[in-house]
């Protein structure tokens, strides 16, 4: 039975080590699809990066909840939440856009654009070949910026009510853009169109806090099931169903593998794999952000066809990402206000 007894608070949320798994799997994941499809232009592998980053959202909207609920409680902390979220994101994204801008030597507009997240108001996707990830932080980084705003002038309402609210008018916003035949690409790097999936991740915090027992076991592994088969006869000859539908599944699997691996976390009681989770999920931001610098440095020097490339590909990672956390990224977190 998918159950949780009580939801974790900000601390304790890090030692969920099945959480840490989830993450470290999304993050690699992304990583490694991304290191298949630019390399090899294997088109499944970015449908799966896809799927990697609905992950993120969904985990990312589930450990924000509790955070999300001091601010319903007291707005005096919205801006506790603000500084924790930005003193924790900022500094390594703009380390990365000026990594990324040195190395294709681009100092313009877009950089510009870049900076303050604003690249889906002027185009969908810019030059997808100068920093391509950061479609996804521009929704996370638009999500902490409405999302406790809203809180804040709809504290009269219940915090489930307002959530379910914004989902469905994020969901009215994308009917529109049907409607008014928006292209596919849009639907999935449009930072308003893609808040819904950090949304639910709150919902489903909220959901097993006040019901434990609110998610039916078999019915979850029937949405996996479901989801899996729609996506693989269906996605991999690259999206034959509209990208809308195709978001709801990828939204469906999501969140069917976040409550399977909560409810595996009572099994996780191995110290070693503890840690071993513990030190993927740190590495998964610095791993996201920088990849693709290491996927165009491979590239250019034409490295794709070595057999070794690939071992080589992740040990890199690896160890960059576990330094860059503990020389770079932990020093701000340790920055973090707590909340009143």
């Amino acid at each position: 039975m998918v159950k949780i007894s009580s939801m974790a608070t900000i601390k304790e949320t890090n030692f969920y080590p099945s959480l840490d798994l989830y993450r470290g799997i999304a993050g690699y994941g992304v990583a490694l699809s991304h290191f298949y499809f630019y390399l090899y232009d294997i088109n499944a592998f970015e449908y799966l990066s896809i799927i990697m980053v609905e992950m993120f959202f969904i985990l990312s909207g589930f450990v924000l909840a509790e955070q999300l609920l001091s601010v319903y409680k007291n707005k005096k902390n919205t801006k506790v939440f603000f500084y924790r979220r930005w003193i924790r994101t900022l500094p390594p994204y703009f380390l990365a856009l000026i990594a990324y801008s040195l190395y294709f030597n681009i100092f313009d507009s877009d950089t510009i654009k870049y900076t303050f997240f604003i690249q889906h108001f002027f185009d969908g996707y810019l030059n997808q070949n100068y920093f391509p990830i950061a479609w996804s932080l521009a929704v996370e980084e638009l999500f902490y910026l409405l999302f406790p705003i809203i809180l804040v002038l709809f504290r009269s309402f219940r915090f489930s009510n307002i959530i379910i609210g914004f989902v469905f008018l994020i969901y009215l916003l994308k009917l529109i853009q049907i409607l008014t035949g928006v292209d596919s690409e849009f639907y999935r790097i449009g930072s308003f169109l893609r808040l819904d999936a950090i949304a639910f991740g709150v919902l489903i915090a909220v959901l097993l806090k006040s019901k434990p027992n609110f998610f039916n076991p078999y019915l979850i592994y029937l949405c996996l099931l479901t989801s899996i088969c729609i996506l693989v006869t269906h996605g991999l000859d690259y999206l034959t169903l509209p990208y809308f539908i195709t978001l709801v599944f990828m939204q469906t699997l999501s969140i069917s593998l976040l409550l399977i691996f909560i409810d595996i976390n009572k099994y996780i009681v191995n110290p070693h794999l503890i840690k071993i989770f513990s030190l993927l999920a740190k590495q998964t931001y610095s791993v996201y952000l920088f990849h693709f610098i290491l996927i165009y440095f491979i590239k250019s020097l034409q490295w794709e066809s070595s057999f070794y490339i690939f071992p080589l590909y992740v040990i890199s990672l690896f160890s960059f990402s576990t330094l860059f956390y503990y020389f770079f990224e932990k020093e701000f977190i340790d920055r973090r206000p707590s909340y009143n």
